[in-house]
């Protein structure tokens, strides 16, 4: 299984992401909007914030210039409902620092588990698994920025 890993760029608005050591894709902050730019290979993403602080956040396909998903934080921010290319899944942090989190699927069972805020690293799949990676970080910078 390859292993993925994403590090804070050096100007510090976004993050690289790499697969098995190589560059394959970044997340870039537009820093008064809250909205991201996701590269993943050749796909590009769009992770636009609806309302004030983290309520909300579609995304969408900008090749096909569909919304293909949504993150939807709760009132507590305690967790966060993620629904990606029709699957569901929770984003929960593990700590009270929320420096350690997890994404599970609907059925409770752990997709991913990351220990950092600037990096980390993770197995994945596919490449629906590097864009739940990306919506785990864009989740964990949101309520570090709003929260």
């Amino acid at each position: 299984m390859p292993l993925l890993s994403w590090e804070k760029d050096v100007i510090a608005i976004g993050y690289d992401l790499f697969l098995d050591g190589d560059l394959v894709g970044e997340i870039r902050n537009e820093r008064i909007s809250n909205n991201s730019y996701v590269k993943i290979k050749d796909q590009k993403y769009f992770f636009e914030s609806i309302g004030i602080g983290p309520k909300s956040i579609n995304i969408i396909d900008m090749i096909k210039r569909v919304k293909i998903g949504r993150v939807k934080f709760n009132a507590l921010q305690s967790k966060v409902n993620i629904t990606l290319l029709d699957e569901e899944y929770i984003w929960k942090p593990k700590n009270m620092l929320r420096n350690k989190w997890s994404i599970y699927s609907k059925n409770k069972e752990p997709i991913l588990d990351a220990k950092s805020f600037k990096s980390d690293s993770s197995s994945v799949d596919d490449e629906s698994d590097l864009l739940l990676n990306f919506c785990g970080i864009i989740t964990l910078l949101r309520l570090r920025l709003n929260g």
